[in-house]
C-alpha cells in the first residue's frame, strides 16, 4: 500500500517499506512478481547491511533515505541510462531543498557536496528478470557528524550537517521517484548535456585501473574518457582517485 507521499504517483505499482532491513537491494532481488510497465519501490528506514561499489558496505543509519527501486529495462546493456536517469533525479530533488549547495555528480555512482560524498547509487542486474534492472540508492539526510563512523567523518557529509535543518525524508522520496518517471522520457542526449555539466572535477588529473590521465568526461553510453600525452582511452568502470596536476 502507498503512503501519502507517494499517493499521487501513479506509476508506482507496489510500494514495501520497512522500519529495518537488512539491505533494500537483497530483498529486491529476491521478488517473485516485478512491474509490468511502471515501478515498484522498496525503502527502509535503517539498513544492517546496506550495500554499495565493489562489495564495500554503505553506512545506513537513521535519518537516512536507503531505496531500491525496481523498473523495465528494455537492453541491460543500456543500463547507464538508468544510472543518469536516477543521477538527476537525486541531484534534482536535493537542489530543489538546498538551493545553493555545491552538487556534482561524481562518476560513476555518487552524489558530493562539495568535496563529501552525500548520496550513493548502486545498480545491479535482477537475477530472476532479465527483463528489469535494479536501481538502489542511499542519501544521507538528517545524520549529525557525531553518528558518523570516524572513518567517514571526512570524507562523507549530511543534508543536516550542510544545512543544520532537518528534511522530510518520506516527502525527498517522493520528489525523486517523481523526477525519475519524468526523467525517463527525457531525450537521452539532452539529459546527457545536463549530466555532464554536473559532473564532479572534470578536467583534473585521475588516476584509475592503474592509468593515470586527465579526466576529459563521460560518453553518453557511461564510459569515462580519460587523456594522456594526446591519447585518449575510455572505460567502463572503476574508481577514480584524483590526483595532483602534474607540473
Amino acid at each position: 500500500m502507498k503512503t501519502d507521499f507517494l499517493s499521487h504517483c501513479s506509476f508506482v505499482e507496489k510500494y514495501f517499506h520497512f522500519d529495518e532491513i537488512d539491505s533494500t537491494n537483497s530483498y529486491a532481488k529476491n521478488l517473485v512478481d516485478f512491474p509490468e510497465k511502471d515501478l515498484y519501490i522498496i525503502s527502509a528506514d535503517r539498513q544492517t547491511a546496506g550495500r554499495g561499489q565493489r562489495g564495500n558496505s554503505f553506512f545506513s543509519e537513521l535519518g537516512g533515505l536507503y531505496t531500491s527501486i525496481v523498473c523495465r529495462i528494455s537492453d541491460i546493456g543500456h543500463h547507464f541510462t538508468y544510472n543518469r536517469t536516477i543521477s538527476l533525479a537525486i541531484y534534482d530533488a536535493v537542489a530543489a531543498l538546498c538551493p545553493k549547495a555545491p552538487l556534482a555528480i561524481k562518476w560513476p555512482n555518487d552524489i558530493f557536496w562539495l568535496n563529501k560524498k552525500v548520496c550513493g547509487i548502486l545498480l545491479e542486474t535482477m537475477p530472476k528478470s532479465v527483463q528489469h534492472i535494479l536501481i538502489g540508492f542511499g542519501i544521507n539526510v538528517n545524520i549529525d557528524c557525531g553518528r558518523f563512523p570516524e572513518e567517514l567523518r571526512n570524507s562523507a557529509t549530511s543534508l543536516f550537517i550542510e544545512t543544520g535543518r532537518a528534511f522530510d525524508i518520506a516527502e525527498l522520496l517522493g520528489d525523486i521517484c517523481n523526477r525519475f518517471q519524468t526523467n525517463r522520457s527525457i531525450d537521452p542526449s539532452m539529459a546527457h548535456a545536463t549530466y555532464c555539466k554536473r559532473l564532479y572535477k572534470v578536467g583534473s588529473a585521475i588516476r584509475i585501473q592503474g592509468r593515470e590521465g586527465i579526466f576529459k568526461g563521460v560518453l553518453e553510453d557511461g564510459r569515462l574518457c580519460i587523456a594522456d600525452d594526446g591519447k585518449e582511452e575510455y572505460l567502463l568502470s572503476g574508481s577514480i582517485e584524483f590526483i595532483h596536476n602534474p607540473a
